[in-house]
């Protein structure tokens, strides 16, 4: 009998143990860390709106983290803030001058307001919204797709993306390769990748076997540049531009490739990749 209920004890243990959460698949004690977009919108002269890209740590219902400032300061600033219950509080740094941030967490949304300092000639109120980028891991498949009728590439590959430290970006590796046929011109031979993400924004170098640069993607912290993005989520034809969307799942931008021989000019386009 004593053997029974010892026994009985024991299962008991087990199964408490089992279902009392905190393994592999328990829910983040911090949903709000991560990597986000914030958008201002100013209640004078809202276009083109003010976007700060980068990451954010949430700890105990506080945040620190870094973003890059953009076209209204260029540069990266601290931002830090508060979290009670579902109000939020942010602070932005631009080097002395700061952007305060109320609203709510769900959605990341409210009221922004800032004094003229270094970064902006008059005080300004407005409104904000905030999107978190999921991270940009996984398989992939895409295309790039030629603007001088040269053949499409079709390509597979890997990316995986770096862990969360607070900087303003994170990083990213990987590899890709073409798929189907070899074509007359070998723009894209098998290359490993190395780059950046912050936001939306996205950079890749794509590197040969023999670790020479084949070709730049996608510039970071040029969101607000009318030069390199449209407007925001779209890049502008022939721009240095590669954006993902927030769910982490489509990759599309625009993409150059050098001569690779006499017979064999430069190559330019633009590029859609998938994530599964």
């Amino acid at each position: 009998m004593r053997i029974w209920v010892v026994t009985l004890i024991l299962l008991s243990v087990v199964v408490s143990t089992g279902c009392g959460g905190g393994g592999q698949g328990a829910p983040s004690n911090n949903p709000l860390s991560g990597n986000w977009q914030i958008t201002l919108e100013r209640h004078v002269n809202p276009v083109p709106p003010l976007i700060f890209t980068g990451f954010m740590l949430e700890d105990n219902n506080s945040f620190t983290g870094s973003l890059i400032l953009g076209s209204n300061c260029q540069g990266v600033g601290p931002v830090t803030g508060t979290l009670s219950g579902t109000n939020v509080s942010l602070t932005i740094n631009e080097f002395g001058e700061e952007i305060s941030l109320q609203g709510t967490s769900s959605p990341m949304a409210g009221e922004f307001s800032n004094l003229a300092g270094g970064c902006t000639a008059y005080a300004n109120t407005g409104t904000w919204s905030a999107a978190q980028v999921q991270p940009l891991t996984g398989s992939f498949h895409g295309t790039f797709t030629s603007t001088l009728n040269n053949p499409t590439l079709n390509v597979t590959g890997t990316l995986t993306q770096g862990p969360n430290t607070g900087l303003s970006t994170a990083t990213l590796s990987g590899a890709i390769q073409t798929t189907g046929p070899p074509s007359f011109c070998s723009y894209l031979p098998p290359a490993a990748i190395s780059g950046l993400i912050s936001g939306t924004t996205v950079a890749l170098g794509l590197y040969g076997q023999n670790g020479i640069e084949i070709t730049q993607l996608g510039q970071i912290g040029q969101i607000n540049n009318p030069q390199v993005v449209a407007s925001p989520g779209v890049c502008a034809t022939g721009s240095s531009c590669l954006l993902v969307t927030a769910d982490g799942k489509s990759l599309t931008g625009n993409y150059t490739l050098p001569e690779t021989s006499a017979a064999c000019f430069p190559d330019r386009g633009t590029l859609q990749i998938t994530f599964p």
